[in-house]
């Protein structure tokens, strides 16, 4: 057991018998023997959970101690930021009250040149007024002047378009009798020589329905006597037939009346045998 730690007199803490050479890897620091003694007296006397509440605090005071010296370090870095943001404040506000007061005295010292730019600018406008206002009087009076002039050569030409209107209405009346006088007169001989055409017209047609008149009356007369004449042929054929007929009945009359030789009679009816075969 001599590699076990001892315990203080209080039993607060572990004395540990310090090494002359120090770990360099996590390996060898699991293999030195402080550690294992620390952990075969943790194990030994079952004081694990107690071991574990130990090494908690232990860490939870280190972190708060870390923690205090990070906000220190942080409060320290602040207070540091502060003190440059309000260095550099006051610098920028005496750097802008300096713009400020170069500024105000540059607009002193133009609006007094402005004020003295501006007197001048007015003395310069009632010069140019005065000057402009004789000229203006000068104007008016030449436009009067020529207004006047030109009024009246206006109304002399305004004269003359009347009497160039006036001459031009004339002649154009006088244009307009004479081409409704030709129209008129052209009308006229058309009608004339419409009503001539018409009367032309009129007398060609009764002369050819004279000559269809005629020429109808001809025609008709000509095949009344075409039909008289074809009549008067059929009463001379039928006359004709009826007497030739009459002829013919009286032959054969006389014929059967007269007496017949037998032997020619007997030759006649042979020969009409041999006929009719």
């Amino acid at each position: 057991m001599a590699n076990k730690p001892n315990l203080s007199k209080d039993g607060s803490s572990i004395d540990f018998k310090a090494s002359e050479s120090m770990p360099t890897t996590a390996k060898k620091f699991r293999q030195s023997p402080e550690i294992q003694g620390f952990y075969s007296f943790i194990y030994d006397n079952g004081l694990q959970r107690e071991a574990y509440e130990i090494l908690t605090k232990i860490m939870q005071r280190r972190k708060a101690l870390r923690a205090a010296e990070v906000a220190a370090a942080q409060a320290a870095a602040q207070a540091e930021a502060r003190a440059k943001a309000e260095a550099k404040a006051r610098a920028k506000a005496e750097a802008k009250a300096a713009r400020l007061a170069a500024r105000e005295a540059a607009r002193a010292e133009a609006r007094a040149a402005k004020l003295k730019a501006a007197e001048e600018r007015q003395k310069a406008r009632e010069t140019a007024r005065l000057a402009k206002e004789k000229l203006k009087a000068k104007m008016a009076q030449e436009r009067a002047k020529a207004k006047a002039a030109a009024l009246k050569k206006k109304e002399a030409m305004q004269a003359k378009k009347a009497e160039q209107k006036r001459k031009l209405a004339e002649k154009k009346a006088a244009m307009v009798a004479k081409k409704k006088a030709m129209i008129d007169a052209k009308k006229a001989a058309q009608k004339k020589r419409a009503e001539q055409l018409k009367a032309q017209a009129l007398k060609k047609k009764q002369e050819i329905l004279a000559k269809k008149a005629a020429l109808a009356a001809k025609m008709k007369a000509i095949n009344d006597a075409k039909r008289a004449a074809q009549k008067k042929k059929a009463e001379q054929l039928k006359a004709q037939a009826l007497k030739k007929k009459m002829a013919a009945a009286k032959a054969k009359a006389s014929k059967s009346t007269k007496p017949k030789p037998k032997g020619k009679a007997n030759a006649k009816k042979k020969s009409g045998a041999l006929k009719k075969r």
